[in-house]
């Protein structure tokens, strides 16, 4: 081989040598009061926020998606499952209003004068937009610090000197398949307990949805007569790697959380 050929192939073995150490680093985590205190700080955000408006800007993508340019939106949420979500085009046409009360949701699309009516739980798609509003509930659940079916009982834990990797197989409900039938995948960063991605995976190497959460910021909160500060992501990203595809990425411009009414 030329020396040429083996200096270029240098940085990749550095690389693959790399990934290999770092999930070899991964042991199982045996201490019952730090396992405890990693699903407690998932949850304590989720209780903290009561109400959460914000604003934000979505780059939708995928084949059959309406639109595939940049959007903005408004997203109002109140504790534990009503969410509305709004977008525009420029000049504020309205594209697309969502509303959700539980499983139980209601789509109005604006430039085709339709309402769709369903539930989340029903795995058969209505529209176009259903694919693009599926992943933007993923990415809000995220946000949130919300994990479907994430129980300290029923989860493997697992911890390297950067994260904690929360797995748990999810367990299907009826003899229907649903696309919620997926291994969960949950990273959380050690230093500062934020969720940083999820992954639903069909096995071990096959991720169908990823999503991802940056630019955590503080944003402060009145909890009772408190004020408090609770950490949320400005970035949020979820990716489908099925063959229909496409990916929604949230660019938040601000969050109001737990505001009077």
């Amino acid at each position: 081989m030329h020396a040429v050929n083996r200096w270029f192939l240098l940085p990749l073995v550095f690389l693959v040598g790399c990934a290999g150490m770092f999930q070899a680093s991964l042991q199982p985590l045996e201490d019952e009061r730090e396992r405890h205190e990693v699903f407690q700080a998932l949850r304590q955000k989720e209780s903290t926020i009561r109400t959460l408006r914000g604003l934000f800007q979505a780059s939708i993508s995928g084949s059959g998606v309406p639109l595939s340019h940049k959007v903005l939106g408004t997203v109002s949420y109140i504790h534990p499952d009503v969410l509305d979500l709004k977008t525009f085009i420029r000049m504020g046409v309205p594209v697309m209003n969502f509303h959700r009360r539980g499983t139980e949701y209601t789509l109005f699309l604006t430039g085709e004068d339709k309402v769709i009516t369903g539930r989340l739980d029903d795995p058969q798609e209505r529209s176009p937009w259903d694919h693009t509003v599926l992943l933007s509930l993923r990415a809000l659940d995220a946000m949130l610090g919300k994990v479907s079916g994430v129980s300290d009982e029923e989860s493997r834990v697992w911890k390297n000197y950067t994260h904690y990797r929360i797995d748990l197989a999810a367990n299907p409900s009826s003899s229907t398949s649903s696309q919620d039938d997926f291994t969960v995948r949950t990273w959380v960063d050690v230093q500062t307990m934020d969720l940083t991605s999820i992954e639903y995976r069909r096995s071990f190497d096959d991720i169908v949805v990823l999503v991802e959460c940056e630019d955590y910021r503080e944003v402060k909160v009145t909890n009772g007569d408190a004020i408090v500060s609770v950490r949320l992501p400005f970035l949020v990203r979820a990716t489908d790697y099925r063959p229909s595809g496409g990916s929604i990425t949230l660019h938040f411009k601000e969050f109001i959380v737990n505001a009077a009414s």
